[in-house]
């Protein structure tokens, strides 16, 4: 897969997994969609937390968090294009996380303090998710 092609199918698929997210919790959040100098930029924002990802022409995907609360985890790297991979698992993987990410983002109503959040390609998003999914299930879903 070429590098522009891996961009509009990982935009795409991270659309579709945005839109669900928003249509299972019943919300309408802020959510600014834009392509500019090659780059689609997504950022989500609710209750002073914003989720930045942005998926690059050279097909290298990056995000960034931050709160209310003046955390910010920089701009970390979910994936740089490698021509040998299997792009098709790789665009799954990354819309599945982001996906899974933004559902607890609209349910917990933001961050709350979880900026350290390190999402990659080769990461186990089971566990890097488990803190901030534990706190929404005891902290947000009781009341």
């Amino acid at each position: 897969m070429e590098r522009r092609e891996f961009q509009n199918k990982a935009v795409a698929a991270l659309l579709g997994k945005i839109a669900g997210a928003c249509g299972k919790a019943g919300v309408n959040p802020n959510i600014t969609v834009s392509t500019r100098k090659s780059v689609a930029c997504f950022q989500l924002r609710r209750q002073g937390s914003c989720i930045q990802i942005s998926v690059k022409q050279s097909a290298e995907i990056n995000y960034s968090f931050s709160d209310m609360c003046g955390g910010s985890s920089g701009k970390k790297i979910y994936y740089q294009y490698c021509y040998k991979d299997s792009h098709e698992r790789i665009i799954e993987k990354f819309a599945a996380d982001f996906g899974r990410l933004y559902k607890d983002f609209l349910t917990a109503d933001g961050l709350c303090g979880f900026t350290g959040i390190s999402l990659s390609y080769g990461a186990d998003t089971d566990m890097e998710l488990k803190e901030y999914e534990d706190y929404i299930r005891t902290d947000c879903l009781l009341y």
